[in-house]
């Protein structure tokens, strides 16, 4: 029987049942379902992927035999009369740093590139040489003293888990800096590389921690530690007594230059000076004024309120540390002494 099905003329045999859009639709699905994942690195396949390293790790081998055999032909043709771990310019003789030069530059290649390729070569004889290794990692344990026996022995790779040279891998078995830690990458590290390039250099620390300071977040944030809070605190006093011992200074040396010419010298630092004083006593009376206004609006509020054993005891701590805060003030404002004794600081740190 001839009929029309989905718009495309077919057969259909009598008594032979012929499948549904529903049933068609099931097979398509569980195609599907049974189809297996590829698995991708980067843009490509895995496949791909291994045929890419393959070919490059023959690439490298060839790029090792092109190094060593330029490095060789540069020991024949200027033969290297000392050993040493270091890549030393060469023995006194300028006529070998010509010829060097005078090479490179017929093979397009630096000065500095064949001289590298020519020590690399005379540190590693052929027969010390080890094939599958790549010419970085020969170059960088070329200093090791027991080079030879070492790059017999590949040390566990923590990235690939194998026994396998590379130049990271190298570079951490002769000390060197990795690109790992010389980008580093949680918030510990980039902390241990700030702290480690400031380390000898107060200058620097410094001008690092006046930087980082100017950012508001980071201040308030490094407020919250006690002992950055303290240092600074102490700083800030210590500093207010230089600034004024230097400006005692200064302004006594322009004094004394207008008395010898006999002209009256009033100095407009000196003016701003006692204004920003003024202005400081100014701000330390409104912060008084501020916590005696506080008071007076929420005491009246705590009538009939009873404090539990707990608030009574934090609120008797912060009571302490308000009179010995208001014994400071007075000791500096009728005396002029506005330093701290450890007694007083460790009070106001709530120890």
């Amino acid at each position: 029987m001839l009929v029309v099905w989905g718009g495309v003329w077919a057969h259909r045999r009598a008594g032979v049942p012929q499948p549904t859009q529903d049933a068609d639709a099931s097979v398509r699905a569980g195609s599907c379902a049974m189809a297996p994942m590829v698995e991708m690195v980067g843009k490509v396949t895995r496949s791909r992927y291994d045929e890419l390293v393959a070919e490059s790790v023959d690439m490298v081998e060839e790029d090792t035999r092109c190094q060593f055999g330029l490095g060789d032909a540069a020991l024949e043709l200027e033969p290297l009369r000392g050993h040493g771990g270091h890549l030393p310019l060469e023995e006194g003789d300028q006529g070998v740093a010509e010829s060097l030069r005078l090479f490179a530059e017929e093979i397009g290649l630096s000065f500095f590139t064949v001289r590298t390729q020519r020590w690399v070569a005379v540190q590693w004889p052929v027969e010390h040489r080890q094939a599958g290794v790549s010419w970085e990692v020969h170059r960088i344990l070329a200093s090791v003293p027991d080079r030879f026996g070492l790059i017999r022995n590949p040390p566990l790779s923590e990235r690939t888990g194998r026994r396998r040279w590379s130049a990271e891998v190298a570079k951490k078995v002769v000390g060197w800096k990795t690109e790992e830690v010389q980008v580093p990458v949680t918030a510990q590290e980039r902390v241990e590389a700030i702290c480690e390039l400031t380390r000898d250099d107060e200058a620097v620390a410094a001008q690092v921690a006046t930087d980082f300071l100017r950012r508001p977040e980071v201040a308030f944030r490094a407020m919250r530690d006690a002992e950055a809070r303290e240092n600074v605190n102490e700083a800030q006093f210590e500093q207010a007594g230089l600034d004024d011992d230097e400006f005692d200074e200064e302004y006594e040396e322009y004094e004394e230059a207008f008395a010898e010419e006999g002209e009256p010298f009033e100095d407009p630092a000196r003016i701003v000076h006692s204004w920003r004083k003024s202005m400081e006593s100014t701000d330390l009376i409104a912060v008084c004024q501020g916590f005696i206004a506080g008071a007076a609006r929420l005491v009246p509020k705590l009538r009939g309120h009873e404090f539990t054993d707990a608030q009574t005891k934090v609120l008797e701590n912060h009571l302490e540390r308000i009179r010995a805060t208001a014994d400071w003030i007075e000791t500096a404002a009728a005396t002029g002494q506005v330093d701290l004794d450890e007694q007083l600081a460790q009070l106001l740190r709530g120890q």
